[in-house]
C-alpha cells in the first residue's frame, strides 16, 4: 500500500508449527527428536511435493481489503474475486469474476499488493527461491491439539528497496510434526520502500490427496505512513480447489 498523492541450492540452518478435513494426512507417526537439520530437509521436501502439485489445480479466491476509523468502522473496501487457472505454458493465470470500483481514500492498492496477495500471502515463501532464505528451527509448538515445529524465516540479502519486484517473506511458519506440511505461516512481504505491508496470517486448513492447501489470509494492522496511520484488515478466502483436466490457452487480465 502506498499513501495517497504519494531442485535447491544449498540453504542456510540455525538453531535458535488446523484442523483436518481428512485424517489420512496426519496418518503418518511423527519422528522421534529429528535433528534441527533432518526438520529443514523434511520441510523442502513436503512443500516442494505440494507446489509441484498445487500448479494442477484451479481454485477461487475471495479478497477483500478494509481501512478502519477510530471506532472500528469501515472506511474504505476493496473487493476481488478470482479464479486461478492454469495456462497453456504452465502459468497460474486470475480470471477476475468481480471488482468493483474501490472505496479506499486513506491508500492506494498498489500491484505490489496484489502481487503479494498472489505470492507471499498465499504460500509464504516461494519454493524455487529457497537458496534466497534461511530457514532456523526454532522449536516446537502446539498449533491447537496439533503438535509442530517451528521455523523462522528471513531473506539472506536484506531486500533492496529500490527494487520493489523482487518481494521476500519475513516471518514465522509452523510445520506439522507427522508430515512436515505448513499448517500456518505468520509474517511481512519486504521490502517496504516508501510504502507499508501489514503483518499477516495464512492458515491451511484444506487436506486433498494428502497435501494441506491454504484456506485463508487474514490481517488487522497500523500502517505508519510518513504523516498519518490507517488501520488496515485482510480477509481472504481460498476455495474450491480442482485439478485440471486439461491446460487451456488464457490471456491473463490487467487490472
Amino acid at each position: 500500500m502506498s499513501p495517497v498523492n504519494a531442485g535447491f541450492a544449498p540453504y542456510a540452518v540455525t538453531l535458535a508449527a488446523a484442523d483436518s478435513r481428512d485424517a489420512a494426512a496426519s496418518e503418518a507417526a511423527p519422528l522421534m527428536h529429528p535433528s534441527p537439520e533432518l526438520v529443514i530437509s523434511k520441510f523442502i521436501e513436503a512443500e516442494t511435493k505440494f507446489r509441484e502439485t498445487v500448479k494442477e489445480f484451479s481454485f477461487k479466491r475471495d479478497v477483500v481489503l478494509q481501512t478502519l476509523g477510530a471506532d472500528g468502522e469501515v472506511t474504505g473496501e476493496y473487493v476481488r474475486n478470482s479464479v486461478f487457472v492454469i495456462d497453456d505454458q504452465g502459468k497460474r493465470v486470475e480470471q477476475l469474476t468481480y471488482h468493483p470500483k474501490s472505496t479506499i481514500k486513506e491508500m492506494k492498492i498498489t500491484k505490489e499488493d496484489l502481487q503479494d496477495l498472489a505470492s507471499s500471502q498465499l504460500f509464504g515463501l516461494e519454493a524455487a527461491d529457497l537458496n534466497l532464505y534461511h530457514l532456523a528451527y526454532a522449536g516446537e509448538e502446539m498449533i491447537g491439539d496439533r503438535p509442530t515445529y517451528l521455523v523462522r524465516v528471513r531473506p539472506v540479502q536484506e531486500p533492496d528497496p529500490k527494487n520493489m519486484q523482487a518481494r521476500f517473506f519475513v516471518g514465522l511458519i509452523w510445520i506439522d510434526k507427522a508430515t512436515f506440511q505448513i499448517v500456518r505461516l505468520q509474517g511481512i512481504t519486504e521490502p517496504h520502500g516508501k510504502q507499508r505491508f501489514p503483518m499477516f496470517q495464512t492458515s491451511r486448513d484444506l487436506i486433498l490427496e494428502n497435501l494441506r492447501f491454504p484456506t485463508t489470509t487474514t490481517a488487522d494492522d497500523v500502517l505508519h505512513f510518513a504523516h498519518y496511520h490507517v488501520r488496515f484488515r485482510i480477509n481472504v478466502r481460498y476455495y474450491d480447489f480442482k485439478r485440471f483436466g486439461s491446460r487451456l490457452n488464457i490471456v491473463e487480465v490487467e487490472n
